[in-house]
């Protein structure tokens, strides 16, 4: 009988075997190399291919593990080169303050040192790396040509000096031309006391404010705020506009804000998990049918906020409004380190298990490769694809799913290095 079992065993363990060489095999024939350190500066050979994959996309989500990621940075640096040069993407949009951004990019030919504009215009866990300043000289370069690669951002939260005075201020000049006033002097104050509170995450809020205090202020910054935006519709400038957007997010995201403010002090729990993905896909949306109607966009994100039909996230409701002109490319590593720029030190990334989708790429033997999930799925020999088997696009936590349903493509970088913070020469 143990002979028998020994023998089953052995015989399972030879299918499983074989199985996965079958996998690989089919990875090496399908895979689209990508060459990070050619000399030549040649990022895909087959360019073909990668065309064909990403087809006549109008909006591309390239995600990252984490906000650490330096090789995955270094990665999409080139791809949005590929993309600008070869598929007419033109917009660039961080998961970053939408205000900020458009600020920056509307100062970009004008400036006179481009380059501290652009770093500028983005959280500097991204643009103050190392692996990202091939991607910015690009951009800086291309800033007075006939083709730029424009700027933008999709996130409501303020992150900058221009998020949190030069967006009130303009609000309030704008107001002004349009004669849209306040009642009097104190629901003023009040409602710039509102917004300095949610604009800093109400960690400036002072003790003595009560709970009942900022529902009343909350009140107050809601109903002007919504005085203001019928007081706005109707402008289709571009400054207009982008006042117009900005102030709606702050509207949306308040009493979500303020009923945790409120749980924090009163000792209880409140998360609002979907809120900013929601906002986020919002501007998304506006980005692509008011701010840039005839444009491809680019979409910079994490790889959590671009999935789909696993939580209600940003990548979740932009496939339910576009479908296939979305293609959503996930960021996966089979070992490494992460490390932010305000990281002293990294975090190790365990090499993956066996017969999870990085093993198996990894035992394909190319360092840096796409694949396309949507159209090899399909295939008669790519159906396994579509098996449910562990990945770990999220922090690196394994979790399990069909991916192909998650994302349209993977880009599988071997070992991940950690990002690493740009200094500036003195000279």
């Amino acid at each position: 009988m143990k002979i028998t079992l020994y023998i089953l065993c052995s015989l399972l363990s030879i299918v499983k075997i074989f199985g996965q060489d079958k996998k690989i095999d089919w990875l090496k024939q399908h895979a689209i190399v990508l060459h990070l350190e050619d000399s030549t500066d040649q990022f895909v050979r087959d360019k073909d291919a990668l065309k064909k994959a990403i087809g006549d996309s109008k909006l591309i989500l390239l995600g990252e593990e984490t906000h650490g990621d330096g090789k995955a940075f270094e990665t999409k640096g080139n791809l949005i080169k590929f993309l600008h040069e070869e598929l007419g993407f033109s917009v660039l949009a961080f998961e970053s303050s939408l205000y900020l951004a458009e600020k920056s990019n509307q100062s970009m030919s004008s400036s006179a040192d481009r380059m501290s504009t652009l770093r500028g215009s983005t959280y500097p866990h991204w643009s103050w790396t190392v692996e990202m300043q091939p991607l910015l000289q690009y951009i800086t370069d291309k800033a007075t040509s006939e083709n730029p690669l424009q700027i933008s951002g999709f996130d409501y939260q303020a992150i900058s000096k221009v998020d949190r005075e030069g967006f009130p201020i303009e609000l309030f000049k704008i107001s002004r031309a349009k004669n849209i006033p306040f009642a009097d002097q104190s629901e003023q104050n009040d409602y710039f006391i509102f917004y300095s509170y949610l604009s800093n995450y109400f960690t400036n809020v002072p003790n003595d404010i009560t709970p009942e205090t900022m529902q009343s202020l909350l009140h107050t910054f809601t109903s002007v705020s919504e005085k203001f935006l019928l007081g706005l519709e109707n402008d289709d400038s571009d400054a207009g506009k982008l006042i117009t957007q900005t102030l709606r997010n702050q509207v949306d995201a308040a009493p979500s804000l303020v009923e945790n403010f409120t749980a924090k002090r009163t000792g209880k729990n409140f998360s609002s998990n979907t809120l900013r993905d929601s906002i986020m896909a919002e501007n998304v949306i506006w980005l692509k049918e008011k701010r840039y109607p005839n444009e491809k966009i680019i979409i910079w994100a994490a790889n959590s906020h671009n999935a789909r039909n696993i939580n209600k996230t940003m990548g979740d409701y932009l496939f339910k409004k576009y479908g296939h002109d979305l293609y959503s490319v996930a960021f996966v590593a089979n070992d490494g380190e992460w490390g932010t720029i305000n990281m002293k030190n990294s975090r190790p990334i365990t090499e993956a298990k066996e017969d999870t989708f990085e093993n198996l790429f990894h035992r394909t033997g190319y360092r840096d490769f796409f694949l396309d999930f949507r159209e090899l799925k399909n295939m008669n020999n790519g159906k396994w694809l579509s098996e449910e088997r562990i990945m770990r696009p999220h922090g690196y936590f394994e979790q399990t799913q069909n991916w192909t349903e998650v994302y349209d493509a993977v880009i599988f970088n071997g070992t991940m290095t950690r990002s690493h913070l740009f200094k500036v020469s003195k000279d």
